[in-house]
């Protein structure tokens, strides 16, 4: 009697330790959620609207952007679309992948230059990075593109830098992958390697072109992560010329401010030389162990139903109805399956969370409810046989 009263009092302690931590993953889960909304909310730029240059009548002021964002460089805008963002560039490719403009972590990170383009945006190819979000944010208007209509619409836009004013004119919407090194490893690009390099690459889609652009001398491109594919870019290639506004002298450095660190120098080798990175290292990507802990867990749930049954050959008939039971569970395991080999690329490298492990979290909260009530429930079936027995 006395065994018995401690294995109920330790399956009672169990199942109270199951209800607490099923109830804490939901509500977390749905702290989650709340704050990715927030922050897909928050990097609409609504932060830094404010100091988005003044166009005057022939003059551009862009002194308050300088002044309050510390490595902007520009400000973009494409007409009638979310993308009216400050430019910034960082030492690196990587760094405002994971940083906002103002170099606080962010999971949208910012919209900015690639560390290998000069900041004056002289060259005649200028790449910019940015995160797609699924509600439009960032560069996820460059997926609304796709549809001919929307590309026929939106045409046209602003570059504001700090030594000048550009009219942009989209030239046209390309596909493609994050290795291209026609698309990601250059800072030059005449009209004809466009033709030439470009468009008639076989690893490069042309989705969608504007006719009415025949030549251009300088390009600014948008790239950011394409829905349908890990490694799938949309490329919006873009010419920009001068709009002939003068941009208002910007201040000149305190004399008093120190000189800036130079960067650790990873990116270069034993003998200084820079090294070189090609690809868009801006895509979110990476496979969450927090959602394969929920994976494995969720499974875990079924397993004594899975054993029980295939132990009771015999009873079969009788096992199955009891196997409807946890029937919950094995729909919840098999959508958390479905997500992870849908969403999570384990080539990729491994980080804490992504998007999904807020629905992760809430399958396996669920799972673990729906296994307690179905435990629960068998515990006092099989404690009404024993008292049926005696």
């Amino acid at each position: 009697m006395a065994f018995a009263s401690a294995l109920k009092i330790a399956n009672t302690l169990v199942s109270a330790v199951a209800t607490v931590t099923s109830v804490s993953i939901m509500a977390f889960s749905g702290y989650m959620i709340y704050e990715n909304q927030y922050v897909q909310n928050r990097a609409y730029g609504s932060r830094s609207i404010e100091y988005k240059p003044e166009v005057k009548e022939d003059s551009v002021s862009i002194n308050g952007l300088l002044e309050n964002i510390p490595d902007a460089n520009g400000w973009i805008t494409m007409d009638d679309t979310h993308i009216d963002y400050p430019v910034v560039q960082g030492d690196d490719d990587v760094y405002y992948a994971s940083h906002d403009e103002y170099k606080d972590p962010s999971l949208t990170g910012a919209i900015y230059l690639q560390a290998k383009n000069l900041s004056d945006y002289s060259e005649s190819y200028s790449l910019l990075y940015g995160h797609h979000m699924d509600n439009g944010a960032m560069f996820g208007d460059l997926s609304k593109y796709i549809e001919e209509d929307y590309f026929k619409e939106h045409l046209t836009g602003t570059l504001v830098t700090k030594d000048g004013a550009y009219d942009i004119e989209v030239v046209s919407l390309l596909e493609t992958d994050a290795y291209e090194k026609d698309i990601y490893d250059r800072t030059s690009l005449t009209w004809e390697e466009y033709q030439n390099q470009i468009k008639n690459n076989g690893n490069i889609k042309v989705i969608n072109e504007n006719p009415n652009v025949t030549d251009a001398d300088k390009f600014i491109v948008l790239s950011t992560c394409e829905g349908n594919a890990t490694d799938g870019r949309l490329v919006l290639i873009c010419k920009i010329t001068e709009s002939g506004k003068n941009v208002e002298p910007t201040p000149s450095p305190k004399p008093d401010e120190p000189t800036p660190t130079p960067a650790p120098d990873d990116d270069k080798d034993n003998k200084g030389a820079v090294i070189v990175k090609t690809g868009d290292p801006y895509d979110g990507s990476g496979w969450s162990i927090l959602n394969l802990c929920c994976l494995l867990l969720t499974i875990t749930t079924i397993m004594p139903y899975i054993s029980d049954w295939a132990a009771k050959k015999e009873e079969r008939k009788r096992t199955l109805r009891e196997f409807a039971g946890p029937l919950g569970n094995i729909i919840l395991a098999v959508i958390a399956i479905m997500i992870f080999i849908t969403y999570e690329n384990m080539k990729l490298p491994m980080i804490i969370m992504d998007k999904y492990t807020p629905w992760m979290l809430i399958i396996l909260g669920m799972a673990l409810v729906t296994e307690e009530l179905c435990s629960g429930k068998k515990k006092k079936e099989e404690l009404g046989e024993e008292k049926a027995d005696v």
